[in-house]
């Protein structure tokens, strides 16, 4: 990763340990800059996204993600995102950082402060998840709940793990998708 790429992302972690969070985002979207000015595809998504879990409605990650993800061969999945943020849902607005894997007699559910639940999850097979999203978010885009679904399931994720875990995760009835607790994912 190049240098600049990682004294940006320095500031943001030094902003969110001074409970700046606006700070840190910017400071993540300008290392996505830097990191697609450079050709650095998989770090700018990784940049990009770690601002998109700081604000999951501010759509200036966003739409550099369904630019960028392309060419780290990343998908498609951040246009739908773009789409939808554009259609201004009326969505309450919720913090994914602090999302929670919840699991009860019912079954088990992500919530996320403050609303309650975001995505209700049920697990079919080994390391095998469906999760749909709860009513009020029904048009929820799958990156923005694979961005939710990754903060509940790794909450300390090993960003140096030589093998990250990874699980498989069929959203609202769409192809599975193999998330890994870096954040990344793919066609399963």
């Amino acid at each position: 990763m190049n240098h600049e790429v990682r004294a940006l992302l320095a500031d943001a972690d030094r902003a969110l340990r001074e409970n700046n969070p606006a700070a840190a985002y910017d400071h993540f979207v300008e290392a996505g800059d830097v990191a697609a000015g450079l050709q650095l595809w998989r770090s700018a998504v990784r940049c990009y996204r770690r601002g998109v879990e700081l604000d999951l409605f501010d759509g200036r990650a966003v739409g550099r993600l369904a630019r960028v993800a392309p060419r780290a061969g990343a998908g498609t999945e951040w246009a739908e995102y773009v789409t939808v943020l554009a259609g201004r849902p009326p969505w309450p607005r919720f913090d994914c950082r602090i999302a929670q894997l919840v699991i009860g007699d019912g079954g088990a559910v992500v919530t996320c402060t403050p609303v309650g639940t975001v995505l209700e999850v049920l697990m079919t097979a080994d390391d095998r998840i469906e999760v749909h999203p709860d009513a009020r978010l029904a048009s929820m885009p799958l990156a923005m709940a694979l961005v939710v679904l990754r903060r509940a399931m790794w909450t300390a994720p090993r960003d140096d793990a030589p093998v990250p875990m990874s699980l498989d995760v069929i959203y609202a009835g769409r192809s599975p998708m193999r998330l890994d607790e870096v954040g990344d994912w793919t066609a399963a």
